[in-house]
């Protein structure tokens, strides 16, 4: 009687458990390129962190007026990065959890952060501005 009830308890438990690795079909679409804004969305020497399929992007829209645009993930943790286009000195990228920084060409200048960030490939079409993988 044991075994029947503990088989009868697994089977559920282990539909479950598999349901939860598996992607469900249809449930997640991930995409190539992404329209994140407009143009008139990010002034000049600010930026905006939008969703690209799973990961964030950190979209900047550059003083010389180019927009420029990285994966938003610390590569040390994983922490968000900020554009700090005020800070002293120069424009940069911080990752305020443990102390990294990058330049504005996404590399990593000080802190513990072992790589740069990864570019993204940016356009703009017409007042659009698409987002895709390099």
């Amino acid at each position: 009687m044991l075994g029947l009830w503990a088989a009868i308890t697994a089977v559920p438990l282990g539909f479950g458990v598999v349901e939860y690795l598996m992607l469900p079909k249809g449930r997640e679409h991930i995409r190539e390129s992404i329209r994140v804004a407009s143009t008139e969305d990010i002034p000049f020497d600010t930026s905006k962190i939008v969703r690209f399929n799973r990961d964030p992007v950190i979209v900047v829209h550059m003083r010389s007026g180019q927009f420029k645009a990285f994966s938003a993930r610390c590569t040390h943790l994983g922490c968000i990065v900020k554009y700090e286009g005020e800070a002293p000195g120069a424009a940069r990228f911080a990752c305020h959890c443990h102390g990294s920084v990058f330049d504005l060409t996404g590399k990593n200048i000080s802190g513990p952060a072992p790589r740069p960030l990864t570019p993204m490939k940016v356009s703009v079409q017409g007042s659009s501005i698409v987002v895709s993988k390099v």
